[in-house]
């Protein structure tokens, strides 16, 4: 995906016709098609190619101000407040949009940018959010129970199992699944005259459990952030108290994700460093650079290596050591050690 300035009150994105980038274009419409809505968007969007085309182009009109994020600290409490209720009311306003399951706005699933992510917590992802939160944990139990298998240091598969169910049974209900947008920082904010001009990146938007817009606001640790979130969920009708959203889902939450990222020792990804050299861009920027071939929504192939045995611990895992080194060396298919 490209963004290209058109003067300095329009840009023009590319990105090619496969969703793969993310559910910015879809959010957008689906947004703009909804009457009596005030949440600030670009004013213009218009997308100028066919919907076969391999490659779709859509004009965006420049948002007027900057983005929150350059101005924060030099608030005031006051102008603080302001931009904490403008962002409030957004928030209310996605979430009178309601799903009996979890998918983006034209029926299809999510990336998993929450627990099962791969390399980066943007799309596109390897593994897909289930419609329902025990199809989502169902979907990546097998990594659990390995990466549980190595937290724990066993191989003991009741152990195992009690250990998932566990985590299983003290996770976040998915009901009610809400319009989220899922990443409001403060870049994403575009501002001028102590007013909201604009979200920007709706490409992880979706319908979502209630806890995940609040979740993804508060695992980010900034500080500027802890100023903007914590008295904006305190004032939002029907939410949980701090102490008790720590308890019920930041720390429900995270063990899943620990787990998933210890099994990602047994995953490979063999052309997620595949690259091509571009030339200098111009004679005022002479720089040669690399374009990454995930930045363009190429598919990354995920390789599991499942186990024959719960591992217990890190040591060894030769069969993976083999492959990646058969495939530093050039070789296609798999080396007869797999």
């Amino acid at each position: 995906m490209g963004l290209w300035e058109l003067g300095s009150e329009m840009m023009i994105r590319d990105e090619p016709n496969d969703h793969r980038q993310g559910n910015e274009h879809m959010t957008q419409v689906f947004l703009r098609n909804q009457p009596n809505l005030t949440i600030p968007l670009p004013k213009k969007y218009l997308r100028v190619s066919e919907p076969t085309d391999p490659i779709h182009f859509t004009i965006i009109s420049r948002a007027q101000g900057v983005g929150l994020d350059t101005i924060w600290d030099n608030l005031s409490l006051e102008q603080k407040a302001g931009y904490r209720n403008q962002l409030a009311d957004v928030i209310k306003q996605l979430r009178q949009f309601t799903s009996p399951v979890a998918q983006k706005v034209d029926g299809s699933p999510l990336d998993d940018i929450l627990i099962a992510s791969c390399y980066t917590k943007r799309p596109p992802q390897c593994k897909k959010i289930g419609s329902t939160t025990n199809e989502w944990l169902e979907g990546i139990s097998e990594e659990l129970r390995v990466g549980l298998s190595m937290i724990h240091k066993t191989k003991d598969p009741e152990l195992v199992e009690s250990k998932l169910q566990e985590l299983k049974a003290n996770f976040p209900k998915g009901e009610p699944y809400v319009l989220t947008h899922a990443d409001f920082n403060f870049t994403n904010i575009i501002v001028k005259d102590d007013k909201i001009e604009a979200i920007l990146d709706w490409e992880m938007a979706g319908y979502y459990p209630s806890w995940v817009e609040r979740w993804r606001s508060d695992i980010t640790g900034f500080s500027t952030v802890r100023e903007m979130f914590p008295p904006l969920w305190q004032d939002m009708p029907g939410e949980m108290d701090e102490a008790t959203f720590h308890k019920e889902v930041i720390l429900t939450v995270q063990p899943l994700i620990e787990a998933w990222e210890a099994s990602l020792k047994h995953t490979n990804h063999p052309e997620y460093r595949s690259a091509f050299e571009r030339p200098p861009f111009c004679e005022c920027q002479p720089w040669i650079g690399n374009i990454h071939t995930r930045h363009l929504g190429d598919p990354i192939e995920h390789i599991w290596i499942k186990p024959d045995t719960l591992p217990g611990d890190t040591s060894g895992l030769p069969y993976l050591l083999a492959l990646r080194k058969w495939q530093a060396e050039g070789k296609t298919g798999y080396p007869d050690s797999l």
